[in-house]
C-alpha cells in the first residue's frame, strides 16, 4: 500500500482536528480500537476508502486535499466519528498502533490548544493624517485613502487577522449615513480592501506553517467573505446608475486585478469577481463592455505572470451568463481543468434545471472528456451528481448509465446509490459481483430492501459470498457460510424455487465432503441432516 507524504498526512489530521469536536475524535478512537474499520484503502496520492461497522455498515471517504468532500453514508451528515476511525485504522495499517496512537494525541492535542488559545493583537486607529473623502467622492479616491490609512495593517497579521476586524468596522462606519444602495457597493469595496490586506499578510508567513495560518485566516475572513456575497446577491443591476455604476466598475476591477495574478492566494478571487458579473450580466452594456474587456485581457501582453486561467473561465462565465454555451465550452477547454471545474458544474446543473437536453449533451461530454482523464474522488462526485439527475430526469438516454459505468470502481458508491434510488436492482447486484462486495457489507436496509423486491438478484451475491467463506478454510469462515446459507434458503424460497435450493444444497455437500469441519457446521445449522 503506498503511502501518503508527511504533508498530506499533516493536512488529514490538522481537517479533523478543526472539523470534528474532541468527544467526536475519542469516539472514533474508540471505533477504531474495537475493531469496527473493516476496510481502509488508499485510492489515490490524496484519498482514502473504508467502511466501518455501526449500526449499519457505513462507506467512507477521506480526501486530504480538500477536506470538504469527505463524506461519510451515516445519518449524521457531517463529519462523524467514522472518519476519525477510518484515519486511525490507516495509520496503523502503515506503521501500528502506535501510529494511529500518535495520530490520536496529535489531534486532539491541536484541539485543546486551539481551545485554550488566547490571542492579543495591536489595533491600527484611524491617525487623521489623511482627510477622508467627499461623499460624491470616486471609488478611485476612496481606495487611495484606505490604502493611505490602514493599508499597513496586515504587518500587524503575522499569526491573526484580528487586527483586520476594527479596520473593516471603521471603514464601514464612514458611510452610515449614504442611501442603502451607495452603502452597499462602498461595504464591497471595504471588504476587498480588507481581504488584500490578509493576501498580503498572508505571503509573511514561511512555507512550514502556512498551512496552518491559510486555514486560520480563512476561518476568520469566512463572515466577510460572505458578507460580501449577500451584498453581491442584493445588487439591482437596473438601480445602478450614474455615480453608483463607477462603483460596480471599481468593485468588479478590484476583483478581477486579484484574480489575474498567477500567484498562490488565500481567497477565491474568481468567484469574487464572478458574484459581479452574475448579477450585473442583465444589464446588456455592462455585460458586453465587461466581455470585451475580458477578451482584451486574454490577448494582452503583460511583462508579470497572467493567471490564464481565472481569464479563460471568466470569459467562459460571461458567454454563459449571455446563453452563448458554445463559446463558453471553448474558454473551458483552455483552462486548466482541475482548478475550473467547481465553476463548471453549477453551469451544467442550471441547464439540467432548464431542461435543454442539447445543451446539456455538450457540456456532459466536454465534462466527462476532461473527468475520464484524471479520475479522482473530487472530480468524480459532483459529475455522478449530474449523471444521477440526468438519468432520472431522462432515463431513456443511455449515455448516462454509460458515463457512471466507465468511471468505475471510483463512481462505485454513487452508481450503487442511483440504481437503488431507481430501484435497478438487477444491475446493482450485478455491481455489487463485480466489485466483490459482500452481503454483509450493504448495508442491512439495502439488503432487505433488494431480497423483498427482486430476491432472485441477490441469489447469485450469496452464492459468491458462500464460496468465499468456505475457501477461508477455517471453523470461523465455515460457520459464516452456514449463516449465509440459512439466507439463501429463504431467497429461494421467496423466489417459489424450493427445487433448486435443494439441489444447489446438495451440490455445496458434496463438492465439499472432504471439509470436515465445514459438514459438521453443515449438521449443527441443522441445512443438511
Amino acid at each position: 500500500m503506498a503511502s501518503l507524504d508527511d504533508k498530506l498526512h499533516t493536512a488529514l489530521e490538522h481537517s479533523l482536528g478543526q472539523h470534528l469536536n474532541e468527544e467526536i475524535i475519542r469516539r472514533g478512537w474508540d471505533y477504531y480500537r474495537s475493531g469496527q474499520v473493516l476496510n481502509v484503502k488508499q485510492a489515490d496520492e490524496d484519498t482514502l476508502y473504508g467502511a466501518v461497522q455501526g449500526s449499519d455498515v457505513y462507506s467512507v471517504l477521506l480526501d486530504s486535499d480538500h477536506f470538504r468532500y469527505s463524506k461519510c453514508t451515516c445519518p449524521f451528515n457531517d463529519y462523524c466519528k467514522h472518519m476519525a476511525a477510518v484515519y486511525f485504522a490507516y495509520c496503523h495499517s502503515l506503521d501500528g498502533e502506535s501510529a494511529a496512537k500518535a495520530a490520536y494525541d496529535r489531534i486532539t492535542g491541536v484541539d485543546r490548544k486551539q481551545q485554550r488559545s488566547t490571542v492579543t493583537v495591536s489595533v491600527p486607529k484611524f491617525s487623521g493624517r489623511h482627510v477622508q473623502p467627499s461623499d460624491d467622492a470616486s471609488p478611485e479616491e476612496w481606495g487611495l485613502w484606505m490604502d493611505a490609512e490602514y493599508g499597513e495593517t496586515w504587518r500587524s497579521c503575522r499569526h491573526s487577522l484580528h487586527a483586520l476586524q476594527p479596520v473593516l468596522s471603521a471603514l464601514k462606519g464612514t458611510t452610515k449615513h449614504w442611501d442603502k444602495k451607495s452603502q452597499r457597493l462602498h461595504w464591497m469595496s471595504v471588504i476587498l480592501f480588507v481581504l488584500d490586506q490578509a493576501e498580503q499578510a498572508i505571503k509573511t508567513v514561511d512555507t512550514f506553517s502556512r498551512y496552518y495560518h491559510e486555514m486560520s485566516f480563512l476561518r476568520m475572513a469566512e463572515p466577510w467573505v460572505e458578507h460580501y456575497y449577500t451584498l453581491a446577491l442584493e445588487l439591482e443591476p437596473a438601480e445602478v446608475t450614474g455615480h453608483n455604476r463607477s462603483w460596480v466598475d471599481y468593485v468588479a476591477g478590484y476583483a478581477k486585478g486579484r484574480a489575474v495574478k498567477n500567484e498562490q492566494q488565500l481567497f477565491d478571487w474568481t468567484y469574487i469577481y464572478l458574484a459581479i458579473c452574475e448579477r450585473m450580466a442583465v444589464d446588456a452594456d455592462w455585460y458586453e463592455h465587461e466581455l470585451d474587456a475580458m477578451r482584451k485581457e486574454e490577448l494582452r501582453d503583460s511583462e508579470e505572470p497572467v493567471n490564464r486561467t481565472f481569464v479563460h473561465t471568466a470569459a467562459a462565465m460571461l458567454c454563459f451568463f449571455g446563453r452563448n454555451d458554445e463559446e463558453a465550452l471553448a474558454h473551458f477547454g483552455k483552462t486548466d481543468f482541475q482548478r475550473s471545474q467547481k465553476v463548471i458544474y453549477p453551469c451544467v446543473a442550471q441547464r439540467l434545471e432548464e431542461g435543454d437536453w442539447e445543451l446539456i449533451g455538450h457540456w456532459m461530454s466536454f465534462l466527462y472528456d476532461h473527468i475520464s482523464k484524471v479520475k479522482n474522488a473530487r472530480t468524480i462526485g459532483p459529475f455522478m451528481t449530474l449523471c444521477r439527475r440526468a438519468d432520472t430526469d431522462q432515463p431513456d438516454e443511455p449515455r448516462w448509465t454509460r458515463y457512471m459505468v466507465e468511471l468505475l470502481p471510483h463512481s462505485y458508491a454513487d452508481l450503487s446509490d442511483h440504481w437503488l434510488a431507481v430501484q435497478k436492482y438487477e444491475e446493482w447486484a450485478d455491481l455489487q459481483l463485480l466489485i466483490g462486495m459482500k452481503p454483509d457489507d450493504l448495508g442491512i436496509q439495502n439488503v432487505r430492501e433488494v431480497s423483498k423486491a427482486a430476491p432472485s438478484v441477490m441469489i447469485p451475491l450469496y452464492h459468491q459470498s458462500i464460496e468465499e467463506a468456505i475457501h477461508s478454510r477455517n471453523r470461523q469462515g465455515y460457520r459464516l457460510a452456514v449463516k449465509e446459507l440459512k439466507k439463501l434458503e429463504r431467497l429461494y424460497k421467496a423466489d417459489k424455487h424450493a427445487d433448486k435450493w435443494e439441489r444447489y444444497i446438495e451440490g455445496i455437500a458434496s463438492k465439499y465432503q472432504r471439509l470436515r469441519a465445514f459438514q459438521e457446521e453443515l449438521w449443527k445449522g441443522k441445512i443438511v441432516t
